[in-house]
């Protein structure tokens, strides 16, 4: 094995990364993974105490990390970030947008606060994201732009109609941004992964969960947070405007009857569960 080679073409040394919801999950695995390609880190999120956590668990790895606790969503608050961040490091070599949440409600059921939310974060944060890095790595010659979409843009799922379909407008910004900024050394990719135990959809407990596809588990978000530094090396420096897919073989499964049988169960529990909550909080 030329040990030598793959150094030189797996390296991040001295490249700055962002990487948005990166307080924990797959953000965090991402953030931690990019340190130990030598890159040098910004982590954002919403959750200060998260952010500090998962910054010691970065320095301990050795690797330089700056924390920026604001909302995504908010247009004014991230101009704030990108203007501020500017300033401090210039521009960024790599930008991954990886913020996002998940309502699990079929459309017709979901309230306009939680479709208000979904979207704000989910595609606007995203997109306030892409426009200032996207501008910033013009005028700089270069660099790497990944957003984590998912599984669900290629496989949708019941109660997701609404986080399936801003997956799938994310991939169709990708495919155009990569067009756009090409001919300026900008690469702009997309990572979908299939089922992350992370606090998107339940708590997240560090445990390997059964799950009934090839792979056999829900992955750990260590077990996908390689991929995404892995796209940003001189080892995919002709890769654009495409998708890599961490799915343990999820899309392989057939989605009969049973299966939104299942999905019909889980919900109605789920509806009741909501609604002794709000018995609760009304008395």
């Amino acid at each position: 094995m030329n040990t030598e080679y793959l150094s030189e073409r797996l390296s991040l040394d001295g490249k700055k990364a962002i990487v948005t919801g990166s307080s924990g999950g797959i953000g965090a695995a991402i953030a931690k993974s990019f340190v130990r390609f030598g890159a040098e880190v910004a982590i954002l999120g919403r959750n200060e105490e998260k952010l500090q956590r998962t910054k010691a668990e970065i320095e301990a790895l050795g690797g330089v990390c700056d924390t920026w606790s604001f909302d995504v969503g908010s247009a004014e608050e991230s101009d704030a970030f990108f203007e501020a961040y500017e300033k401090k490091h210039g521009a960024p070599d790599i930008f991954v947008a990886n913020a996002g949440m998940s309502v699990f409600k079929y459309l017709t059921e979901t309230e306009n606060p939680e479709m208000n939310r979904l979207i704000d974060t989910d595609l606007k944060g995203v997109i306030y994201g892409l426009r200032w890095a996207g501008n910033m790595m013009e005028k700089n010659g270069g660099g790497n732009i990944v957003i984590v979409t998912s599984v669900n843009a290629f496989y949708p799922l019941p109660s997701q109609a609404l986080y399936t379909g801003i997956k799938c407008a994310l991939e169709g910004i990708a495919r155009c941004m990569a067009s756009d900024l090409g001919e300026y050394g900008v690469r702009v990719n997309t990572f979908a992964p299939g089922a992350v135990n992370t606090d998107l959809g339940h708590p997240h407990d560090d445990k390997v969960h059964p799950m009934p596809i090839p792979m056999g588990h829900q992955a750990l978000p260590e077990e996908v947070g390689d991929i995404v530094p892995l796209m940003c090396t001189d080892a995919f420096s002709y890769m654009t405007g495409t998708t890599l897919l961490a799915d343990g073989g999820l899309m392989l499964r057939h989605s009969g009857y049973s299966e939104r049988l299942e999905w019909r169960t889980k919900m109605a529990e789920h509806r009741k569960k909501e609604e002794e909550e709000k018995g609760e909080q009304k008395k």
